[in-house]
């Protein structure tokens, strides 16, 4: 189960989650080289994943994709951050992720 309100994400610990994003510069063109997916706690960083870039043809754009396998999230349980990366660059500021079990 994956639900989004606005850039806060519910999800269920212990699945495979795939989360689906644009990411684009400030002049609205699409990011092309490797980004990523980097869950933090309030520790710091606990795993990055990297993306799958894809033309979505219904929508005639390029959407990434991140795919969370089951045993990152397994222990999992509440609230966590997420951001979007390219490299170690964050292009975005943390959001909130949480964990359900």
């Amino acid at each position: 189960m994956i639900e989004y309100l606005y850039d806060t994400i519910r999800a269920s610990a212990g699945e495979t989650i795939t989360l689906t994003a644009r990411v684009s510069d400030n002049d609205g063109n699409c990011v092309e080289d490797q980004c990523g997916l980097m869950i933090h706690d309030d520790e710091g960083l606990l795993f990055m994943v990297d993306g799958t870039l894809f033309e979505d043809d219904a929508l005639e754009e390029k959407l990434w994709l991140f795919t969370i396998p089951s045993e990152l999230t397994a222990d999992l349980t509440g609230r966590y951050w997420y951001c979007v990366c390219c490299g170690e660059t964050k292009l975005c500021f943390k959001h909130p992720i949480y964990f359900v079990g």
